[in-house]
C-alpha cells in the first residue's frame, strides 16, 4: 500500500505542493504507509490517491481549496476509514435517465 500524490505540470503551485505533501507525510507515518510516490502530470489540480492491490482510489483533491495541513490530513485519514468501514465492496450507484 502506498500514497501517490499527483501533481500539475501546467500550473506551478509549490506552495500548496509542500502543504499537501506535509499532510501525506503525517498520514504516512500515523497510518504506518512506508512508500510515498509524488508525480507530475497533465492534471489540473494536486490530488492525493492510496494504491493497493486493488487499483487507485483518490483520498484528497486540491481543486479550489486553500485548506491547512491539518485539515488535509484530516480528509485523508477520514477518507481512508471510509474506504475500510466499506469492506473492499464495490458498491455501485446506477443513474437511469429516460
Amino acid at each position: 500500500m502506498e500514497f501517490l500524490i499527483l501533481s500539475s505540470c501546467l500550473v506551478n503551485q509549490r506552495k500548496r505542493e509542500h502543504i499537501i505533501m506535509q499532510a501525506v507525510i503525517e498520514a504516512a507515518e500515523n497510518l504506518g504507509i512506508t512508500r510515498i510516490i509524488k508525480r507530475r502530470c497533465n492534471v489540473l489540480s494536486t490530488g492525493v490517491y492510496l494504491v493497493d492491490q486493488k487499483g487507485k482510489k483518490l483520498l484528497y483533491n486540491d481543486w479550489e481549496k486553500d485548506w491547512s495541513q491539518k485539515k488535509i490530513y484530516e480528509r485523508i485519514v477520514s477518507s481512508l476509514k471510509f474506504l475500510n468501514q466499506k469492506g473492499g465492496k464495490n458498491h455501485e450507484i446506477i443513474l437511469t435517465i429516460s
